[in-house]
């Protein structure tokens, strides 16, 4: 019976110690899973992340040069306003001046019609004083 007892004894201590081996080396392999999967995660959220900040620097790049060119053709327009508004002022300034030197020469001409009137009256005295003489 002695010999029984050491026998059970020996096998309950022998799967006893397998059992504590075989746990800690799940333990340490579910350990190295994990570790890794979390590295694996990191990494994700590092690409991620990066990902995400070129995708908004782009976009902000993008926006930037959209509000430049935009700035650039409201610049031109109001290059043209300003230019279409000098021509304008020209051409009131071209009319000014020929509406001037139209009633300019109205009244010269209105001045030498007046003139030749009055010499061709003092004309038509003359000679009729000089025919009632």
């Amino acid at each position: 019976m002695k010999k029984n007892l050491v026998a059970v004894l020996t096998a309950v201590v022998m799967t006893a110690s397998l059992v504590a081996c075989g746990n800690a080396a799940t333990e340490e392999s579910t350990a190295a899973t994990v570790e890794a999967t979390v590295e694996e995660s990191t990494v994700a959220e590092t690409v991620e992340a990066t990902t995400e900040a070129a995708t908004e620097e782009a976009t902000t790049e993008a926006a930037t040069e959209e509000a430049t060119t935009e700035e650039a053709t409201t610049e031109a327009a109001t290059e043209e306003a300003t230019t279409e508004e000098a021509t304008t002022e020209a051409a009131t300034e071209e009319a000014t001046t020929e509406v001037a030197t139209e009633e300019a020469t109205t009244e010269a001409a209105t001045e030498e019609a007046t003139t030749e009137a009055a010499t061709e009256e003092a004309t038509t005295e003359a000679a009729t004083e000089t025919a009632a003489e």
